[in-house]
């Protein structure tokens, strides 16, 4: 059983004048299916697959529900004008309900959804989080704007971006550590050991690096990892040198 916004009970089995606008429409009430177009710090690799989505998306039309997209990790770096996920696959449907951060590629803070004007008008009327959230400063949103700007116009940053991950996945492939499956500016090398982790995120500290060692309960056991960040900030030589650092550790 889902929830809607306003806390009213949705899917199968939900009936009654309790029903949202979100909801109320979907005949059958098959409810919202919810995915993350990248998940940095489990699955570590891209969920939404061009050929999988497209077989979804056809079953969600076909049932009458929804697919609720997290874009945190595509948005404003992969899609035509950092568009994200969607626009990298080339899928489009009325059924998605795509959610993103503004606080990782847009620099600001806050999240926006972009979705078809029934849910909108659901998250306004009935959405808690939004109605009792203070408004937007004018001087973020003005931030946001220009943010948007460098992100549409950004495409040479992209493909810098592209450059540094392939430099850096080449660059670690010799390693008693392994380095996790993933096309994101996330390079999650696996450790396993916990205080290992520790220890070497420590250790690349220590040489002016700083990549956070990740742990169980975020990770499962014996999955603890480096979560390597890159941005399109990073130059060449960044990259070449925690490669070399790593090499020094693992010597």
């Amino acid at each position: 059983m889902l929830q809607c916004p306003d806390g009213a009970e949705t899917g199968p089995g939900a009936t009654g004048p309790g029903e949202c606008g979100l909801c109320a429409g979907a005949a059958g009430g098959a409810g919202t299916q919810t995915t993350e177009a990248a998940n940095t710090e489990r699955e570590d690799t891209p969920t939404l697959e061009e050929s999988m989505r497209q077989a979804e998306l056809q079953a969600q039309e076909h049932h009458d529900a929804w697919l609720l997209l997290d874009d945190a990790h595509g948005f404003g770096v992969v899609g035509a004008q950092g568009r994200g996920t969607l626009s990298h696959f080339g899928l489009a449907s009325p059924r998605v309900i795509l959610m993103g951060t503004l606080g990782k590629a847009a620099g600001v803070s806050g999240a926006f959804v972009a979705a078809e004007q029934v849910v909108i008008d659901t998250l306004v009327n009935h959405a808690r989080s939004y109605v009792y959230t203070t408004a937007t400063p004018p001087a973020l949103a003005s931030a946001l704007l220009q943010s948007l700007h460098i992100i549409e116009q950004g495409d040479a940053l992209r493909a810098h971006l592209r450059q540094l991950v392939a430099q850096l996945r080449d660059g670690l492939r010799d390693l008693p550590w392994q380095l996790m499956p993933s096309d994101t500016a996330i390079q999650p090398l696996l450790v396993g050991d916990n205080r290992q982790a520790l220890a070497l995120s420590e250790k690349l500290r220590e040489r002016g690096i700083w990549v956070a060692a990740i742990r169980p309960p975020t990770v499962p056991q014996g999955t603890a990892r480096l979560r390597i960040t890159l941005s399109a900030a990073h130059r060449g030589q960044d990259v070449s040198q925690l490669v070399e650092a790593l090499h020094d550790l693992a010597a």
